[in-house]
C-alpha cells in the first residue's frame, strides 16, 4: 500500500521543480510586514499597469472606469478580476480558490464583510493584496486592504436592499457615520429573512450487527424553513499620530421560528410505508464588546492589544413523529460566554529585520440543558493559550517571515479534563522578480480548534433506529499546509499559477457503527487526509478595457487513508467569466462546470451541477440598481451524494433552493459629504457560538 504522505511530498517536489524551470525562463522578462502600511508610490508607478508586484504584496490600482461601474469594494475588486482571488459581491465574500480565508481590512484596520459592502468605490485609492500575511494574521490564506482617500471631516449614509424574486429572501443594510479629525462615530443595522424549500430524497441501506438489513426510500414533501436575523453595532474610532483606538458594542439575534418537513418513506419489511414529520425552532441572542488599541512607539516599536467579550443565550426545540413509532422530542437551552485576548509587541530595525512576540488566549464556556427524549446537563470549557515568536526580513526585492511557538488547549467536559500541548509554526515569503512577476509561499503547521458539538458526551436519537453520539475522546486535528504561487503579466494577460497542499493528521470524520437495532453516527479522529490542488487563473482585457475575460482551471487530487477509510479521488473543473462595460451599464456572465469531489469531513463523494450567473448593473451617481439571475434552468441546485460507510450505504440527492434559481433585485443609495475623508467602517459579527447537538 502506498504512503499518502510520500505521495504528497513527491507531488510537491515535482511542482517545485517545475516552478524552478519557470523562474529560469522568466528571468528574461522585463523587468509583509506585521502592520499594514500605505506606501507612497513614485509618479512613474501611478501611470504603470493596474497590478504591480512588490516584495511584500501586490498593489492594485483601480481605474476611473472601474470605479464608475462599482457601487462598493466588493463590486470593484470583482470587476478588477485579480487572478487567484474569488470575489462575490452577492455573498459578500473574498476567498482563494482553495477556499482559504482572506482577511478584510480598510486602511489597515480589520473589518467585516458589511464594511466592504458599504465602502464607496469612488473613495478607494488603492487595494493591497498580501499573499503571505504575518503577525496576528499568520496562517490566513491572504489579506486584502482597501486604502481610501482621507478627509478633514466627512459623513456617509448608505442604504441597500436585496430581495429575491424566485427564491424568497431579503437582506438589508443601513449605515451612517461621521468623521471629524481623529474621531469616527458609526451606527450599523442589518436584517435578513429567508423562506427555504430545500428538500432531499434518496435510498439508503443499513446493516445491523446481527447482519439484518433495512432499506429505506424517502422523499421530502412540502418542506419549509423560515429564518431571520438582525444585528446592530455602535462604534467609536480614534486615530492619532502615535496610536489607534477601535472599540464597539453590538447585538446579534438569529431565529428559525418555523422549520417543518413531511417525509414519505418506504422501508423493507416489517415496517413498510411510513410518514415522518419533523418540526423545529430555534432562537439565539448574543451581545458583545470589542476593543483594539495600537501604539506606535519611537525606534520602530509597536504595541498592540485586543480584547473582546460576548455572552450568548440559545434555545432549540424539535419534535419528530413517524408512523407507528414513538415520538422523539428535544428541548435544549444553552448559556455561553467567550473571552478573547491578544497582545503583540514588535521591533523593526533599519535593515528591514523585525522581531515580534505574540501572546493570546481564547476562553469559551458552554452550559447545556437537554430535556425531552434525551435528558441531561453538560458543561464544556475550552481554553486555548498561544505564544509565538516571529522573525521577519523586508527588502525591495523580497520579504520572508518565520513564526513559531507553543499552543496549549485545555478542555473540560463535565468532570473530565484533557490537555493538548502542541508546537505550531507559520512561515511565508514573497520574491518580486520585477514589477510584473512574483513568487510567493504561504505555509503553516498548526492544529484545529474544537467545534463544541464534536467534544460532547450526549447521545441524541434522530429516528427510531438512528442516533448521533458526541465523542468525549476526540482530539484536535494537526494541519500541515503550503501554498506556492507564481503571479505574472504577459502583455494584457494577468495570470496566477498556484499549488495548494494540505495534510490533516488525526482528520475528524463521521464514523457509523451498529448494534442489533441502532445505527450510531460519531465523529472520530479517522486517519490522514492529503489534498493537492493545482490552479491556473488568467484574465484578459480588450476593447479599450471595456470587455474583460477570465478563465480558471482547477485540478484536485485528494487521498484519505486511515483505519476507518481508505479512498482517493481526482476532480477537474473550469470557471469562466465575461464582463462588458457600456455607459452606465455593466453586464456580466459567469460559468462553473459540473464536477465531482471528495468531501473530507463526512466523508462522501458529491456530484455538483454546473452554475450559471447573469448580472445587469446600472450605476448613476449615488444610485445603483442590479438584477441578478442565477441558475435559471432549475429551481433547485441538485447534488448527488454517494458513500458506503460499511453499515450504512448512502445514495441521496440534495435539492438546494438557496443555490438554485435566483432572481435578485438590489437597490443601493449613498449620500456622502465632507472634505475628502475615508469611509467609516462597519463590523457586524453575525456568528453566534453554540454547542447544541440537534436532534435532526
Amino acid at each position: 500500500m502506498s504512503n499518502p504522505i510520500a505521495e504528497m511530498l513527491h507531488g510537491m517536489f515535482k511542482y517545485y521543480t517545475f516552478l524552478f524551470f519557470l523562474l529560469v525562463i522568466v528571468q528574461n522578462v522585463e523587468a509583509q510586514t506585521d502592520s499594514i502600511k500605505t506606501e507612497k508610490l513614485p509618479e512613474v508607478v501611478i501611470t504603470a499597469d493596474g497590478q504591480i508586484e512588490m516584495s511584500n504584496k501586490t498593489l492594485l490600482l483601480p481605474t476611473q472606469l472601474e470605479k464608475k461601474h462599482s457601487a462598493n469594494g466588493f463590486n470593484l475588486l470583482s470587476l478588477m478580476q485579480t487572478p487567484g482571488l474569488v470575489v462575490s459581491a452577492r455573498t459578500r465574500s473574498i476567498t482563494t480558490y482553495s477556499g482559504g480565508d482572506v482577511v478584510l481590512c480598510i486602511n489597515g484596520m480589520e473589518v467585516m464583510p458589511e464594511d466592504v459592502a458599504s465602502l464607496s468605490a469612488k473613495n478607494i485609492r488603492t487595494i493591497e493584496y498580501i499573499k503571505t500575511p504575518s503577525g496576528k494574521y499568520a496562517g490566513k490564506a491572504g489579506l486584502v486592504n482597501f486604502v481610501t482617500v482621507k478627509m478633514d471631516y466627512a459623513g456617509n449614509v448608505y442604504l441597500s436592499a436585496n430581495n429575491g424574486l424566485a427564491y424568497k429572501m431579503g437582506e438589508y443594510l443601513a449605515f451612517a457615520d461621521f468623521n471629524k479629525k481623529r474621531y469616527t462615530f458609526s451606527l450599523t443595522a442589518t436584517g435578513d429573512w429567508h423562506r427555504d424549500h430545500s428538500y432531499r430524497e434518496g435510498n439508503d441501506m443499513f446493516v445491523f450487527s446481527d447482519k439484518s438489513v433495512l432499506k429505506r426510500n424517502y422523499r421530502d414533501d412540502n418542506p419549509l424553513e423560515k429564518n431571520n436575523g438582525q444585528a446592530m453595532r455602535l462604534r467609536l474610532t480614534s486615530i492619532g499620530n502615535s496610536y489607534r483606538l477601535n472599540t464597539y458594542v453590538d447585538f446579534t439575534r438569529q431565529a428559525t421560528p418555523d422549520c417543518n418537513t413531511i417525509e414519505n418513506i418506504s422501508y423493507t419489511d416489517p415496517y413498510g410505508a411510513s410518514k415522518r414529520m419533523v418540526s423545529s425552532s430555534s432562537q439565539s441572542i448574543a451581545p458583545s464588546a470589542y476593543v483594539n488599541y495600537t501604539l506606535w512607539m519611537p525606534k520602530e516599536q509597536t504595541f498592540d492589544i485586543t480584547a473582546s467579550a460576548s455572552i450568548g443565550h440559545n434555545k432549540y426545540h424539535s419534535l419528530y413523529m413517524e408512523t407507528e413509532q414513538n415520538p422523539l422530542s428535544s428541548k435544549v437551552t444553552e448559556d455561553n460566554y467567550v473571552l478573547i485576548g491578544n497582545a503583540r509587541y514588535s521591533k523593526t530595525w533599519e535593515n528591514g529585520f523585525a522581531i515580534t512576540g505574540t501572546l493570546s488566549n481564547d476562553y469559551k464556556h458552554y452550559t447545556d440543558d437537554y430535556d425531552g427524549t434525551a435528558q441531561g446537563k453538560q458543561q464544556l470549557t475550552s481554553n486555548v493559550t498561544l505564544g509565538l515568536l516571529q522573525l521577519s526580513k523586508y527588502s525591495e526585492k523580497y520579504y520572508y517571515y518565520v513564526s513559531a511557538g507553543l499552543s496549549n488547549t485545555a478542555v473540560s467536559l463535565n468532570s473530565v479534563h484533557n490537555n493538548y500541548c502542541m508546537p505550531v509554526a507559520f512561515y511565508g515569503g514573497n520574491y518580486a522578480l520585477n514589477s510584473k512577476h512574483s513568487l510567493s509561499l504561504n505555509g503553516l503547521f498548526t492544529h484545529s480548534l474544537f467545534e463544541p458539538s464534536e467534544k460532547n458526551s450526549m447521545v441524541i436519537p434522530t429516528s427510531f433506529f438512528e442516533a448521533t453520539c458526541g465523542n468525549p475522546d476526540i482530539a484536535p486535528m494537526k494541519l500541515l499546509g503550503n501554498t506556492l504561487s507564481y503571479n505574472g503579466q504577459a502583455g494584457k494577460v494577468l495570470f496566477s499559477l498556484s499549488y495548494d497542499s494540505s495534510i490533516y493528521f488525526d482528520n475528524i470524520v463521521h464514523q457509523y457503527t451498529a448494534d442489533t437495532n441502532t445505527i450510531f453516527d460519531t465523529r472520530i479522529n479517522g486517519g490522514t487526509f492529503c489534498g493537492n490542488m493545482f490552479t491556473l487563473s488568467c484574465t484578459y482585457n480588450l476593447l479599450n478595457e471595456r470587455l474583460r475575460l477570465s478563465a480558471t482551471a482547477i485540478e484536485e487530487c485528494n487521498r484519505l487513508k486511515g483505519s476507518a477509510y481508505d479512498m482517493s479521488y481526482n476532480s477537474f473543473r473550469i470557471k469562466g467569466g465575461l464582463v462588458y462595460l457600456a455607459g452606465e451599464w455593466m453586464f456580466s456572465f459567469d460559468y462553473l462546470s459540473p464536477y465531482k469531489s471528495l468531501d473530507i469531513r463526512q466523508p462522501w463523494l458529491i456530484q455538483h451541477r454546473p452554475t450559471y450567473e447573469w448580472v445587469a448593473n446600472w450605476t448613476h451617481k449615488a444610485l445603483t440598481i442590479e438584477l441578478l439571475v442565477r441558475n435559471p434552468f432549475s429551481r433547485y441546485d441538485k447534488q448527488h451524494i454517494m458513500m458506503n460507510y460499511g453499515c450504512y450505504d448512502r445514495n441521496s440527492w440534495n435539492f438546494n433552493e438557496t443555490n438554485g434559481r435566483s432572481i435578485n433585485l438590489t437597490l443601493a443609495y449613498r449620500f456622502s459629504y465632507g472634505k475628502k475623508s475615508e469611509c467609516g467602517e462597519i463590523e457586524v459579527n453575525k456568528n453566534i457560538d453554540s454547542a447544541i447537538m440537534k436532534m435532526y
